[in-house]
């Protein structure tokens, strides 16, 4: 009788890097990673209003409730934000305590997060644009100088190496928010088939593995799951734009492929509506780096 080696930390790394190694979406990325950034600078507008809708705020709240219920922030916490974007986070974290040091790479988002803070008079955050890849947590002096370590679906954190450096910046508290579960429309799904002839796969970043990981680390994350239901109404041109976005990072946007893109999003289009319903679960992950069992 073979037992799940729950407590194999060898265990869980090898399957978060074979989840890794053997996706359709790893192994068809054809994009650098500074060409990835890049796509994030122009990104970046649409991001802060897509994420600053009602839903965005409601996340936002809950996220921020459960750090201050649990002792994770406060006036005098000092917060490492990774891939901290337009600073959705980094600038209330910023309002709770003493000090945001916002990891982002990108200058678009770096610009937006600058203005806002401006904005709303926040002076508190200090920003560092740098991939969480390109970091060294030893060299650059972050060892250990963070009170909460925190990282909300964010791509810098992806596998075992750069969770490992979230620990290593922290002296207390680590947030973790991904995915978990199936992650894409209908949309994406069946356009990947068309293109590549195979399924687009489970989500090589699922909550699953660095939590697994760090359960056989002996660190007891507390993990809560929400639900959303999301329902999307765009325009056939706008629906073709935003897929093309999507699978750029996978293959060129030749004539060809923009042709299927649109065909598709036509014939699943009404009145010139092309609506998509999608349910997904996302997981929240806190635990405390100096609170470890074996």
């Amino acid at each position: 009788m073979h037992l799940f080696p729950v407590g194999d930390r060898e265990f869980w790394v090898k399957l978060w890097q074979d989840a890794r190694e053997n996706s359709p979406l790893t192994r068809r990325r054809c994009r650098s990673e500074k060409e990835m950034v890049e796509n994030w600078n122009r990104r970046a507008s649409w991001f802060a209003r897509r994420t600053s809708n009602g839903r965005g705020q409601d996340r936002r709240k809950m996220v921020l409730d459960m750090l201050e219920r649990e002792g994770a922030l406060g006036p005098e916490v000092k917060v490492l934000d990774i891939g901290a974007g337009p600073g959705n986070y980094a600038i209330p974290m910023a309002r709770l305590c003493e000090q945001v040091t916002a990891l982002e790479p990108a200058a678009g988002m770096v610009k937006i997060l600058e203005d806002r803070a401006r904005a709303e008079q926040v002076e508190n955050i200090t920003i560092i644009q740098r991939t969480w890849q390109e970091v060294e947590v030893e060299k650059d002096g972050l060892a250990g100088q963070f009170d909460l370590v925190f990282a909300s679906m964010t791509p810098g954190v992806r596998d075992p190496e750069t969770l490992q450096k979230m620990l290593a910046a922290s002296r207390k508290f680590c947030y973790l928010s991904a995915f978990s579960g199936q992650r894409w429309e209908k949309a994406h799904r069946e356009l990947w088939q068309r293109f590549f002839g195979e399924d687009i796969g489970d989500n090589p970043g699922d909550i699953i593995y660095p939590f697994g990981l760090l359960y056989a680390m002996g660190y007891r994350p507390n993990l809560k799951f929400f639900t959303v239901n999301r329902v999307e109404e765009e325009p056939v041109e706008k629906a073709v734009e935003n897929l093309a976005r999507f699978f750029w990072s996978y293959m060129d946007i030749t004539p060809d492929v923009r042709r299927t893109i649109e065909r598709y999003v036509k014939e699943h289009a009404e009145n010139g509506v092309f609506r998509q319903e999608t349910t997904f679960c996302t997981g929240m992950m806190l635990w405390r780096v100096d609170e470890v069992l074996i």
